[in-house]
């Protein structure tokens, strides 16, 4: 049997903080969840992820992710079998991830044990990992360059030292923009602040083709409240993490 290996890595709406567990809740069928904790494998279902304090955290009150909705279409696409990996963290900027801090050193563990761990279903084709980060680079004014040359470093040490194929980016919507807690400055300021992230994400992209765009809809999404959790700010609900899940499913299935 083949076996794909998606892993999925970011921040709080990557992590999932929707605003309850889905209904219904299905189980997809071929992909499994590595869990470093018990070194096993589980059927993919929500909730997704485990605490890892504090370095790496499961799906917020065991509610929902985009995970299962990825991995369901993505097998559906490719009829390939999936290992599907959580390595998430939430309110972290990329500088937080990079090589040599203890969170890149527990998730790059995690993801090789992972790995070897698919390998006993089968054989490991493609690797491929899911990013959705950036609401907290936006937040702390990281310019477009450096944000570019970490996610670049991060991305060229986790191909050196776990072995992905491709980098996938689910680019960041409006959140210094949109949450009402951010006090420092004006909402027009903010979305500046956020594009500013989300051009650092369209320029990796375009010159490194390690790195692909697998949907651009978080964008308007993060300025729909059909697509928001009402309880948390700038962060999407169960509706949108499936929409997010599904479209990013679909582009992989492409690669």
């Amino acid at each position: 049997m083949d076996i794909d290996v998606l892993i999925f890595g970011g921040q709080s709406n990557m992590e999932g903080q929707t605003e309850c567990l889905p209904d219904p809740n299905e189980t997809v069928a071929n992909a499994w969840e590595y869990c470093l904790l018990t070194d096993e494998l589980r059927p993919v279902r929500h909730p997704v992820g485990e605490n890892i304090e504090p370095l790496l955290g499961a799906a917020s009150y065991g509610f929902g992710s985009l995970a299962p909705d990825c991995c369901r279409t993505y097998v559906r696409a490719t009829g390939r079998a999936v290992v599907m990996i959580h390595a998430a963290q939430g309110a972290t900027t990329v500088a937080q991830w990079q090589k040599g801090t203890p969170r890149y050193e527990k998730a790059a563990e995690k993801l090789t044990a992972g790995i070897q761990k698919a390998a006993t279903l089968g054989t490991v084709k493609n690797i491929y990992y899911v990013w959705l980060q950036g609401e907290s680079d936006a937040i702390e004014r990281t310019t477009g360059e450096d944000y570019a040359a970490l996610l670049t470093a991060y991305k060229d040490d986790l191909k050196r030292d776990v072995g992905i194929h491709r980098f996938g980016i689910i680019q960041v919507g409006y959140f210094c923009g949109t949450v009402r807690w951010l006090v420092d400055r004006t909402r027009e300021e903010g979305r500046l602040d956020d594009e500013v992230i989300q051009q650092a994400q369209e320029e990796v992209a375009a010159r490194d083709r390690d790195f692909v765009m697998l949907t651009r809809e978080a964008v308007p999404m993060s300025l729909d409240a059909q697509f928001i959790n009402p309880q948390e700010d700038g962060h999407f609900n169960n509706r949108g993490l499936s929409v997010l899940g599904t479209l990013a499913g679909e582009a992989l299935a492409t690669l």
